[in-house]
């Protein structure tokens, strides 16, 4: 294995999951990394910067990028520029996201907000920074954090061709089945063409992350009431951190999906027309947008 610290990107790693998982990877680096926080939260980066372990390595660097990633033109910029400054990447931990409950809402792209920071800036990210993943000689790891399983362990839902974007009908129950399965078959396609990267969608279950627990609940209850009952359903972000992160450590080249328990869960991959239709529709809309 390389002398060299790892390095780590983290997009969406100011809060959640995905800031768990970037406080665990520091504590168990024990600050011997370069740690690249990705999201719009300066003040929530700089104080949990503040919290990783000191490190005398020149090579330990802990920094911030703010960048807006519900437009996929600041996430090819923000790709571009680590393109310059990095001479590789082991690990990208991607958990950007908001309240899926929430109905359409169209970015300045013309693409829904939801699905930009689901499934789009994700691919983006994944597919811009290839060249760097694919320089660590540690084996690079990808680990998206969304619905992994969400239609039963190895299932796929169907895909609606007139309607890959959801703008001529969108409900949650497309939504949600359109990022997993894109996610899925994304992955898949990169797997085959990528063997010596590790391509890891999770499904974390409940968590009791930022997202949940703000003052009141998607169905306007005040968080305090339903508390007792969601508490003992979900997990703190730092539990779900722990288990991600081991899950992201352990993970092999291929495409793995992971349970809330991390557990690898079966795949049945999907037909290669419908990759291809996914594919081309990902890369039309993102190309377009650089």
């Amino acid at each position: 294995m390389s002398s060299q610290v790892p390095i780590a990107v983290f997009v969406g790693g100011t809060s959640g999951i995905g800031r768990s998982m970037a406080e665990a990877f520091a504590q168990r680096t024990d600050g011997n990394a370069h740690i690249v926080i990705i999201g719009r939260n300066k003040a929530a980066a700089d104080q949990m910067i503040a919290s990783f372990p000191e490190s005398q390595n020149t090579d330990a660097i802990h920094e911030f990028l703010s960048t807006d990633v519900s437009l996929v033109s600041n996430v090819h910029r923000t790709a571009s520029a680590l393109l310059e400054r990095l001479p590789r990447i082991d690990c990208l931990v991607l958990s950007s996201g908001i309240l899926v409950f929430a109905g359409r809402k169209e970015t300045s792209e013309g693409l829904d907000e939801k699905m930009v920071l689901s499934y789009y800036s994700r691919w983006t990210f994944i597919h811009d920074l290839l060249p760097l993943l694919r320089n660590s000689e540690r084996g690079a790891k990808v680990y998206t954090i969304l619905g992994a399983g969400a239609f039963g362990a190895g299932a796929n839902a169907p895909i609606e061709r007139d309607n890959l974007d959801l703008k001529k009908s969108h409900t949650l129950g497309k939504m949600l089945a359109s990022f997993t399965t894109y996610t899925n078959v994304a992955f898949q396609k990169l797997a085959k063409e990528e063997p010596t990267i590790a391509f890891n969608h999770a499904y974390p279950g409940i968590v009791r992350s930022p997202m949940f627990t703000s003052s009141k609940c998607y169905w306007k209850v005040p968080y305090y009431v339903v508390y007792p009952v969601f508490s003992l359903m979900s997990k703190t972000p730092e539990e779900a951190g722990d288990i991600h992160l081991d899950a992201l450590m352990k993970s092999s080249p291929g495409f793995n999906s992971y349970d809330p328990k991390g557990q690898l869960m079966s795949y049945a991959p999907a037909d290669e027309e419908t990759v291809d239709i996914v594919w081309k529709h990902t890369l039309e809309i993102t190309e377009r947008l650089r």
